[in-house]
This record gives C-alpha cells, sequence and structure tokens, in this order.
C-alpha cells in the first residue's frame, strides 16, 4: 500500500509464526533466525498481529496519510 509499509523490529525473536500461512502473499519469512519483510508486501498487517513479541509494526510513512487518505475516500463513500 503506498505511504506504508511494515517493519520488523530488533525484538524479533524468529519464532516464525508470521512466517506461517499468515501472508495472502507470502511476503515474510525468516532469514538469520529473523522475519524479514520483502517488498511484495501489501501492508495489510496480518504479521503485525500475530507477532507474539509485538516486533512486527505498520509504519506510515507520512504525517498527514491518513487525512489524505479519508479525503480520497469520502469522495466514494460516506466515511463518518
Amino acid at each position: 500500500m503506498p505511504g506504508v509499509h511494515i517493519e520488523v523490529t530488533e525484538d524479533c525473536t524468529g519464532c516464525g509464526l508470521c512466517a506461517q500461512d499468515v501472508c495472502f502473499i507470502d511476503a515474510i519469512h525468516l532469514e538469520n533466525g529473523r522475519a524479514v519483510i520483502e517488498e511484495d508486501c501489501r501492508g495489510c498487517g496480518n504479521c503485525v498481529e500475530i507477532c507474539p513479541q509485538g516486533a512486527i509494526r505498520v509504519v506510515i510513512d507520512h504525517e498527514d496519510y491518513i487525512d489524505n487518505a479519508i479525503q480520497r475516500l469520502s469522495k466514494a463513500v460516506d466515511v463518518h
């Protein structure tokens, strides 16, 4: 998703839960005992939710991303 990416922090213990049928496009795997997010990642956050260490997080690249997304969506649907 443009403007959003998933990041693996230093807290990753390499348990592998995030790489076990969690990602619908298989964009996460273990490498050298640590989770690695591939370029194909769509930013869905499924791996974030399943990580027992809280070592994977969603990062929004720009402060105004959410406001801009709401503006774009509100032209198509009622978001309020």
